[in-house]
């Protein structure tokens, strides 16, 4: 009867140390999340939204952007190079286009380079939590 009792003893604690570890797992997450949102805003949102609702700003919507055909976003004006470029967004794209837009696909207008590869998957990491292809 006690090896009966230890062993559920076990598989509670067991169960109780999952959960305290899940726990803590889905609050580092949350922090991730947050400090990806906050480099988003810091680094991107000037010139770009991600509220599914809003329109563009000087620089298109990215509501969705993972998994979306690049130059597509309806209204927003995208330079030739970007319109024509043939590709959809994903994770290996986006951290090319964040490092150098210019270099990446020459005729396109974003300015805006970030060299931190670290800041760049922040970046990444909350435009991907946005969107339906996660």
């Amino acid at each position: 009867m006690m090896g009966g009792t230890r062993g559920r003893m076990g598989r509670v604690l067991a169960a109780i140390a999952g959960a305290w570890l899940l726990g803590i797992c889905a609050a580092q997450a949350d922090d991730d999340l947050a400090a990806a949102q906050k480099q988003f805003v810091t680094s991107c949102g000037t010139c770009h939204v991600v509220d599914p609702k809003a329109g563009p700003r000087q620089g298109p919507n990215l509501a969705g952007l993972i998994g979306r055909k690049a130059g597509t976003y309806p209204g927003y004006k995208y330079s030739a190079a970007l319109a024509n470029a043939g590709f959809t967004w994903d994770a290996d794209n986006l951290d090319k286009w964040i490092t150098n837009a210019q270099a990446f696909k020459p005729g396109t207008t974003m300015p805006y380079r970030q060299a931190d590869p670290a800041k760049r998957a922040r970046i990444i990491a909350y435009l991907k939590s946005l969107s339906v292809e996660k």
